[in-house]
């Protein structure tokens, strides 16, 4: 992994848009496996280089073919909205009750098309090498006490550092762990070397009642929602909309024809995305009528709340214009933008209203007329 990683650095740092490259590697609290390392770029100021997304683009395809290690690259969002932390702001997530059919069905779309024509996709699917136990049946007298539970216990008070009491001094308290010595944890042979005990009352060592079997999985089972689960994670290639990928990766899924059994959603960006398309032509409408009718009640008029309302569809269609120009997505940052725009468009109308009122009510002046373009 040092080896793998220095490489990693070292094109990094040849980027002539970045100034600083630091990496770090190992298990942290989000991610247990040891297997993984990142890394946090440091770019030059904005005259000095491209843009961030272009720089993640050209960085890619230089990593994307290296011996022994996968690389992902992505541009950190400033707000996470939901979701895992994983290698892309989109995720597609697969759970099942059984990871055996799950993990087949993973695979099985592996060996297909990609899911997502367009994106950049990515599969978390570390395999290591695996050690089981298949509870054997055993001779008669040698049977463990418990059954299955019994064996179940002997491996846990070996390997999964049971605790059995506390130390209490004067200063201090210490947990009294129950684990094999390290040089036993190392060997799967050690594994005969514990016993269990039989139901005629004499210790049974391990591999007279189990079977010891190798193979190889997964090097650690990701759950959402107390379910064992897959996660895909995509970005967006150039000129490609969050909302043609979500189209895409679902009638993708579709042809796939993933079996009942499992279920299947978007998570992060995307359910985000997804949560806010739904039915967002109703509550526009709805929002609107709301806000007529309050302002209705306030001014005690049917013209004022339309005066007021009517700078609405020019702030929109400058919103719209505004991100074309800039060559900018209807992202949910934009969703967001456009909503505060339309309430600092309806507050400079309403003082604009207020302004007008007053004047007519104290000086005696005619009430100027409103004007429907926005402050």
């Amino acid at each position: 992994m040092v080896t793998y990683q220095r490489s990693v650095l070292d094109i990094l740092r040849a980027d002539p848009n970045i100034e600083a490259v630091t990496g770090f590697m190992g298990a942290t609290s989000f991610n247990p496996s040891l297997n993984v390392g990142r890394a946090t770029m440091t770019l030059k100021p904005r005259s000095q280089r491209k843009t961030a997304d272009e720089v993640v683009r050209g960085l890619r395809p230089k990593v994307s073919n290296m011996m022994g290690i996968k690389v992902f690259i992505q541009n950190v969002p400033a707000i996470r909205i939901g979701g895992q932390l994983t290698k892309s702001p989109y995720q597609y997530v697969v759970q099942g009750a059984s990871t055996e059919e799950l993990y087949h069905w993973v695979r099985s779309s592996r060996r297909s098309s990609r899911p997502c024509r367009g994106c950049s996709t990515s599969r978390a699917t570390c395999r290591s090498p695996a050690a089981s136990q298949r509870r054997d049946r055993p001779r008669e007298g040698f049977r463990p006490r418990g059954q299955p539970q019994q064996i179940e216990a002997a491996l846990a008070n070996a390997y999964g550092s049971r605790q059995i009491s506390n130390i209490y001094t004067a200063t201090n308290q210490y947990w009294v762990i129950l684990e094999l010595e390290p040089r036993y944890q190392r060997d799967p042979a050690a594994l005969s070397m514990l016993y269990v005990r039989s139901s005629s009352g004499a210790l049974v060592p391990l591999n007279a009642v189990a079977k010891l079997t190798y193979g190889v999985g997964p090097m650690s089972v990701s759950h959402l929602g107390q379910l064992p689960s897959v996660t895909f994670s995509f970005d967006l290639q150039p000129g490609l909309a969050l909302s043609q990928a979500i189209d895409v990766i679902q009638k993708a899924a579709l042809e796939l024809q993933v079996p009942a059994t499992l279920n299947t959603r978007f998570t992060g960006t995307a359910q985000a995305f997804q949560a806010s398309l739904q039915g967002i032509g109703i509550l526009l409408v709805l929002s609107i009528l709301v806000i007529y009718l309050v302002l209705g009640i306030l001014y005690e008029s049917f013209i004022h709340p339309l005066t007021i309302l009517s700078g609405l569809p020019t702030a929109g269609l400058g919103a719209l214009v505004t991100l074309w120009a800039f060559n900018i997505e209807l992202n949910m940052y934009a969703f967001v933008g456009i909503i505060m725009l339309v309430g600092i468009v309806k507050k400079n109308a309403i003082m604009m209203i207020d302004f007008a009122i007053e004047a007519q009510r104290k000086e005696g002046k005619p009430a100027p007329k409103p004007s429907t373009r926005p402050a």
